[in-house]
């Protein structure tokens, strides 16, 4: 593939993500179930990827990674089918994650919003501090990723933003190059620093393209598995295994036929099918399928996670962002950033916005879906008393 044309396949998948990512987070209100928001991004961009590049129809296409509503203290990786459904209430803190790629070429952000019938009223709690570190971690760590900024750096720059507003780098989430058919290259790093771990160092260079997860934790950061189930998996093409469960290699069949190297759920390669849901466990074992763990922040009580994500290419003039900022929600943090400041310093600097092609109109629409009366599904009621989610 050229470089103009593989330019051109990242902007238009950047510009699905805008997109359809503003699309989902106008849903996020009180009463609407969070499998149907994921539903409804999915299908967006699935349609919206096989609106453009219609001349070349073999290539692959569609959603990079299965969009995910992590509510509340909830890290990341939260995508129910009906059975762990959650109902968003009143004062929910949502992170809505898109990605999309065109023939391989990727582009995924993040945005969190407050599930509210009051969008006028400004929020002054501490969800306001941790939406307002996350945003601005967000910003600082866009503008680093310039030739010559060390990894090391922004790992520091992302804790100062973080203790400014009391708050945490939530543990898990990662800056990742990204490359063709590649979501993690080599020179991805964690965000949140550990004094036990190999600390990145290394320096951007010009033509690198990244997926920066900004998330923060106004509790500890520190992760744990939840009582949610794995929904999300990936294959691992480099593995081979010789499976001993006829279930087990009816599934893994299933799944290489219909998923290539990007994450997928599983509900939709099991279906209804309870032997291939019988071979999970033995693709799991031998790893040749990867469960993207549903974590969230150990610190239980009134606790808030809140995710900005964007895709940023490391230019040779300094950094451009290929997927764009959507509007904080209403919060005013007592919080004040000085200009003098480090990271006041940081945030002045220029990071230009990428021109993204204009999209052509879905023929067929996406039905919006509405809400529902909060707790009215037994599952939505259940998981939120068993996750503590509100």
């Amino acid at each position: 593939m050229d470089i103009q044309n593989s330019d051109s396949k990242y902007r238009t998948a950047a510009a699905i993500v805008d997109q359809v990512l503003k699309q989902a987070s106008v849903v996020v209100v009180p009463g609407m179930s969070v499998a149907a928001i994921c539903s409804y991004a999915d299908e967006l961009v699935e349609a919206s990827c096989r609106a453009v590049f219609r001349k070349e129809e073999t290539i692959e296409r569609g959603v990079a990674l299965p969009t995910t509503v992590s509510v509340n203290r909830i890290i990341q990786n939260y995508s129910p089918g009906p059975e762990d459904d959650y109902v968003l209430r009143e004062g929910d803190v949502a992170k809505v994650e898109v990605s999309a790629h065109i023939d391989g070429c990727m582009a995924s952000a993040a945005h969190t919003s407050v599930a509210t019938n009051a969008p006028g009223t400004a929020i002054t709690d501490r969800r306001a501090d941790v939406i307002s570190a996350a945003y601005h971690a967000s910003e600082v760590a866009a503008r680093m990723i310039r030739p010559g900024q060390s990894a090391r750096n922004v790992v520091k720059a992302l804790s100062l933003v973080a203790a400014g507003f009391n708050c945490a780098v939530a543990a898990d989430t990662f800056t990742c190059q990204i490359d063709r058919f590649v979501i993690s290259g080599k020179n991805t790093f964690a965000n949140r620093f550990d004094p036990d771990a190999p600390v990145a160092d290394f320096t951007f260079e010009s033509g690198e393209t990244y997926t920066v997860d900004c998330t923060m934790s106004s509790g500890s950061g520190i992760s744990r598995q939840s009582g949610y189930e794995s929904t999300v998996y990936q294959r691992d093409v480099s593995r081979q295994h010789s499976l001993k469960l006829r279930t087990s290699r009816a599934l893994f069949s299933e799944v290489s036929r219909r998923f290539s190297v990007f994450p997928f759920l599983m509900r939709a390669a099991v279906g209804d099918s309870s032997a291939l849901k019988a071979g999970i466990t033995e693709c799991v074992r031998t790893r040749l399928l990867a469960p993207f763990a549903v974590t969230m922040d150990k610190e239980p009580g009134d606790t808030f996670v809140a995710q900005f994500k964007s895709t940023v290419r490391c230019h040779y003039t300094g950094p451009v962002r290929l997927t764009r900022a959507l509007p904080l929600p209403n919060v005013q943090s007592s919080v004040v950033i000085p200009t003098e400041s480090e990271i006041g310093q940081i945030l002045a600097l220029d990071c230009e916005q990428a021109t993204l092609p204009e999209l052509p109109r879905l023929k067929l629409q996406i039905q919006t879906p509405v809400p529902v009366e909060a707790g009215s599904t037994e599952s939505g009621a259940a998981a939120a008393a068993a996750m503590d989610m509100s």
